[in-house]
């Protein structure tokens, strides 16, 4: 098996183009910031919010914070929930960058999610990727998977109080925020540690890290848009589960079926959207590939990836899960 850790930081050139309480503060957020807006209702954001803390790369402590987008009028009543992770190659980006996405999925009855996660301050770019220390991409990842495994314990223990369905959980990422979700879900502790020994002893475990909840979760189905896996066999029939992935053809970071991360031989050997979704088929598991053949990294606007996420994890709660290939801009959506 292929080193999960050794999942190499995607550029930051290419990715920019796309117990534990904290106060928070309430603010209501229309999309488009008009109070109109085509007659939508205002989404509620509860934002700040904090569900752990760890040290990060530097061995500074870390308060480490989620967004809560809920459905207008959302009351008692309970929503399926979309847990983002954004993109930025493990070193730049924030939960900022899903606002207008996670905002469109409240509208249309999710609560949505948007974490910040530990980043490796140390890197200032990464756009040479051969030259970039592989243990350090080790724990670059090893850290975000912590991060967003602590924040899921940390919305299932408070799921009455966010309006989460615990029986619907759907992960959703952007580049390395879908390394990270495929990662979180796919790959095992035992996993880790086989692959990157010590790592556990120096960072702790992936399922007990940031806080101390020990709450347990299902995942109903997943999001990836220009992410990977170090090996397919990580999907099997026991694990899988319906997943909508989205990659360029030209993508020049991660490639669409296998091979060298940047196509740079010091990198390690990745598996893409192409793979992991014949992968799905072999196994006889519904998922849906959407790729833009002229496309590189993250070819897909804002706009296509939540109509189509939406109409598929629309689908698995149906019961009629939507499968298939489509190819550049056409819609998965029945």
């Amino acid at each position: 098996m292929k080193s999960p850790g050794q999942i190499i930081r995607l550029s930051i050139l290419s990715l920019l183009a796309f117990s534990i309480f904290a106060c928070s503060k309430n603010d209501t957020y229309t999309p488009g910031g008009s109070g109109t807006n085509g007659g939508l209702s205002p989404v509620t954001v509860v934002k700040d919010i904090q569900y752990g803390s760890n040290k990060d790369m530097s061995g500074n402590v870390e308060a480490l914070k989620l967004d809560v987008y809920l459905p207008p009028n959302a009351g008692t009543q309970k929503f399926p929930l979309v847990f983002f992770v954004h993109g930025g190659g493990f070193i730049a980006g924030d939960k900022e960058s899903a606002a207008t996405e996670m905002t469109t999925f409240a509208q249309s009855g999710y609560v949505g999610v948007s974490i910040d996660y530990r980043l490796d301050e140390n890197i200032d770019d990464a756009s040479d990727a051969c030259s970039i220390d592989s243990n350090t991409e080790h724990e670059s990842v090893y850290m975000a998977v912590q991060d967003a495994k602590a924040a899921l314990r940390f919305l299932v223990a408070n799921a009455d109080k966010y309006n989460i369905d615990t029986s619907l959980i759907f992960l959703n990422g952007n580049s390395a925020g879908a390394v990270t979700v495929l990662h979180a879900y796919y790959v095992t502790q035992e996993d880790f540690n086989q692959t990157s020994p010590g790592i556990e002893a120096k960072m702790g475990g992936i399922d007990n890290a940031d806080n101390n909840l020990t709450n347990t979760y299902a995942v109903t189905g997943i999001a990836a848009n220009s992410g990977c896996l170090p090996d397919p066999n990580d999907i099997t029939s026991s694990n899988a589960v319906p997943t909508i992935f989205f990659a360029g053809g030209q993508d020049s970071v991660i490639p669409i079926d296998q091979g060298h991360a940047y196509y740079c031989p010091a990198t390690i050997y990745i598996y893409g959207s192409n793979t992991l979704y014949k992968r799905m088929q072999q196994l006889g598991e519904p998922a849906v590939l959407h790729v833009d053949p002229a496309g590189g990294h993250g070819p897909y606007t804002d706009d296509f990836l939540s109509q189509n996420e939406m109409c598929f994890f629309n689908s698995v709660m149906s019961k009629k899960t939507e499968t298939g290939s489509f190819s550049a801009q056409a819609s998965s959506c029945q």
